[in-house]
């Protein structure tokens, strides 16, 4: 079966059953404290939008009235609390930055259009608190049972979702939907890094710093690695769900098997015998796994790293060698194999450590120059490995 294959398998269930198929077991966002639905739309040069929060009704303004409606729901970086964008529409937040652009550096709406660069900022890390995309969210939790280009549009998911209001209190609720049952894992580290990110962008509005500014060299390459951590832990996160791993071992990102141990008694070597043989596991990787299915949730983990990929009378076989933990599996048993997720304090360490680095003022990289080609001794081996021919 191919992953097309199951996502049509489950378009048919929720056609039969006219309710929403669960692509996830967990919520793919965590609740906020302090939403705020926002909706924007251009009228010729004018921008004008429509904003709520929870207990406060849904109002409109236009222009520079925007700052007052905004400021007046906690969207200011003044607050103690950061706001959540809530939105459906991608235009909203592009048309809120156009309205940021147009309040003077240390006006009275300064620290609202700083917040709406902030969330502009966050919107590029997936499992972040700061901004909700619903319908992508909607499009990670559920799937429905019409054609996929249907769920491209709002309409379509307060019909299945029984949200009959269209304002942006309606919008609220499908929020509330949305952050329903126990989160993914790691979403937890995701908000605390939008907490922390927050925090930085109070300092440097305080300090002085106009956003409107380009980014400098140091702080363009922190926020691109900020970005790929973010991408791997949230990655790491669906793959923590039973139900994103069941569909995952159709696209070879999770793998199922058949373990051996060839030498039980002198090496913690394990042959795993895979079922396809597309999977995305190559030597080097390190995996997590465990004796059952991709949806098994209670058995005792174990790690390895994958040694080579082999095929053996058209089989894909993965040797794993250096296997630790508890739940290594016995010779026969059902195995399944998934990348080992990162892990969030290794991934703070490493952005301190990059950090001091572009801190430092005497790397090429920071000062601009070129470095200076230089002749280094190399090892024999090397010069020799070199010389053979390829």
């Amino acid at each position: 079966m191919t992953a097309e294959w199951y996502d049509l398998g489950q378009r048919l269930h929720a056609a039969h059953t006219r309710r929403p198929a669960d692509r996830l077991a967990h919520a793919p966002i965590t609740a906020a404290p302090c939403p705020v639905a926002v909706r924007a739309h251009r009228d010729g040069d004018s921008v004008t939008i429509a904003a709520a929060a929870p207990g406060v009704p849904a109002s409109t303004a236009t222009g520079r009235d925007a700052f007052e409606l905004l400021a007046s729901l906690g969207v200011t970086l003044a607050a103690d609390t950061p706001a959540t964008l809530v939105t459906d529409d991608p235009r909203t937040l592009p048309l809120l930055h156009t309205i940021a652009l147009t309040a003077p550096a240390d006006s009275e709406h300064d620290a609202v259009a700083a917040h709406i660069a902030w969330w502009r900022d966050r919107a590029d890390f997936p499992g972040g608190r700061a901004v909700v995309d619903t319908l992508d969210a909607c499009r990670t939790r559920w799937t429905l049972g019409e054609a996929p280009t249907a769920e491209r549009q709002p309409s379509t998911w307060r019909r299945w979702l029984t949200i009959p209001d269209d304002s942006t209190t309606g919008l609220l609720d499908l929020h509330t939907r949305l952050s329903d049952g126990e989160p993914l894992q790691w979403l937890d580290v995701l908000s605390e890094d939008d907490e922390w990110s927050y925090g930085a962008a109070q300092s440097a509005l305080s300090d002085g710093f106009d956003w409107r500014r380009r980014d400098t060299t140091t702080r363009a390459a922190l926020g691109l690695r900020s970005r790929c951590d973010a991408a791997d832990l949230y990655a790491a996160a669906l793959l923590s769900d039973p139900l994103y791993r069941d569909r995952a071992r159709h696209t070879g990102h999770v793998v199922t098997g058949t373990a051996h141990q060839p030498q039980p008694d002198k090496s913690r070597r394990i042959d795993v015998t895979c079922t396809r043989m597309d999977a995305r596991l190559r030597p080097g990787n390190t995996v997590t796994g465990w004796t059952g299915t991709p949806t098994t949730t209670n058995a005792l983990p174990f790690t390895a790293q994958v040694h080579t990929a082999t095929v053996r009378a058209g089989r894909l076989v993965l040797s794993l060698t250096g296997t630790t933990g508890l739940g290594a599996p016995p010779n026969g048993a059902r195995v399944t194999l998934m990348p080992s997720p990162p892990s969030p304090s290794l991934q703070r360490r490493g952005r301190s450590t990059y950090r001091a680095l572009y801190s430092a003022r005497r790397s090429w990289l920071t000062t601009g120059r070129t470095p200076t080609p230089t002749r280094r001794p190399v090892p024999l081996d090397v010069l020799v490995a070199g010389a053979e021919p390829s």
